[in-house]
């Protein structure tokens, strides 16, 4: 019996890490997913290279519900490609009559990352999911789906809400030996959207590591991320070492495992929960050190898979109690300058992993296991999605 396929429609583009290597590849047992590339794929791919991504997105999202209106337009020039059973919409609506299920990381997610807009057209956000023709309502983590149930009416379709745990594939690979008197740290920016490196929370790592250099003379930080011309000047001292290596373009996935495979310690101390870095560094076997926002906390287990830094109190990570509205001027401005605090403890977090590699070992060696085994494999994530297209496939 052939597979039955799946149309796998996103925001705006396929992102690389995610739809290309963790989901299309590895769909439940019977089904396989499919997509269709229009011209507005290839244009959204085309802008999100450019170092004005960030800012534009930032600009027209705080102007109109971005998100929302790729729905409606959606509607007429995006359709499943033929023989297509169901639709798998990544964070957006859709509006043309037939079945579909969605999957949020965000309660905003389907609007736009403004209060504002979130505020006036949640209504229809409502009235969408408890339609007929959606099925499922997907949440990426108990958090996310905590905040659907506090800031929506959720009465009418609260019975399809439902946590779809994520996932990486394992990564088949062997340590690479390095020099045991050096430790390396790794820090990635993104390679699907420019412009993101302050978000990801490069500067604090900038700033961590000047400190860390007055107290050990054995490391070495390696960057990969564009870098904006302000970030250059302003950290030029500390971009200059001869023990920082910086990649300012995107790497082929060779090169990039390579440095996964040597790396001792991953850094991400971002301003969000970036879920897909986090796990594709434990499928490396490596501790992970972040700052303790939104469900950081369900992707690295504190002490057992990584260390955790408390989050900034200088930064409005919540507007109006709804979480992950990062794209405000407010936000924006606020993440250009460095918590001193929070750079001092991401300091001392990365310092616990340098003075004890049996720790750091051993963590990498946990949330190794949970990719491979545990809440983060394919085979765990596969079985809500077996579950969840058998029962709207076959009702009754």
């Amino acid at each position: 019996m052939a597979n039955r396929k799946i149309y796998l429609e996103p925001t705006y583009k396929l992102h690389v890490g995610y739809h290309l290597r963790e989901l299309m590849p590895y769909p439940p047992a019977g089904y396989e997913f499919v997509v269709s590339e229009g011209n507005h794929y290839g244009l959204a791919k085309w802008v999100s290279g450019h170092s004005f991504a960030y800012r534009l997105f930032t600009g027209v999202s705080g102007m109109v519900p971005s998100v929302l209106m790729k729905s409606y337009v959606g509607r007429y020039i995006s359709k499943p490609p033929q023989g297509t059973v169901l639709t798998f919409s990544l964070n957006h609506l859709i509006l043309r009559k037939e079945p579909w299920v969605i999957e949020i990381d965000a309660t905003w997610d389907p609007i736009g990352p403004s209060a504002g807009h979130f505020k006036t057209y949640k209504g229809v956000v409502e009235r969408t999911f408890a339609s007929d023709y959606c099925k499922k309502v997907f949440c990426a983590c108990e958090f996310s789906k905590n905040t659907l149930l506090s800031l929506m009416d959720c009465s009418k379709f609260e019975q399809k809400i439902d946590i779809l745990p994520r996932a990486v594939h394992r990564q088949e690979f062997t340590k690479k030996p390095g020099d045991d008197q050096k430790v390396k740290l790794f820090f990635l920016g993104s390679a699907n959207l420019a412009g993101a490196f302050e978000m990801r929370g490069g500067k604090e790592v900038l700033e961590a590591f000047t400190i860390l250099t007055h107290k050990y003379n054995n490391l070495e930080l390696i960057i990969r991320s564009d870098i904006s011309p302000e970030v250059r000047e302003h950290y030029k001292e500390c971009l200059s070492l001869e023990n920082v290596r910086l990649i300012d373009k995107v790497i082929p996935l060779p090169e990039l495992e390579e440095i996964y495979r040597s790396a001792d310690i991953f850094l991400i101390p971002a301003h969000f929960a970036d879920w897909l870095v986090i796990m594709e560094a434990m499928s490396y076997a490596l501790p992970v050190v972040a700052v303790d926002v939104y469900a950081a906390s369900e992707y690295i287990d504190d002490g057992k898979t990584g260390l955790l830094v408390k989050s900034s109190k200088e930064v409005p990570y919540f507007n109006d109690g709804i979480p992950l509205l990062n794209m405000t001027p407010k936000f924006q401005k606020a993440i250009k300058k460095i918590d001193p605090v929070v750079a001092a403890e991401l300091a001392d977090k990365i310092s616990l992993l340098i003075e004890n590699k049996a720790m750091r070992e051993e963590m990498g060696k946990t949330g190794r296991w949970e990719i491979e085994h545990g809440r983060f494999s394919i085979e765990t994530r596969n079985k809500v999605f077996k579950r969840v297209f058998d029962e709207v496939l076959n009702p009754g």
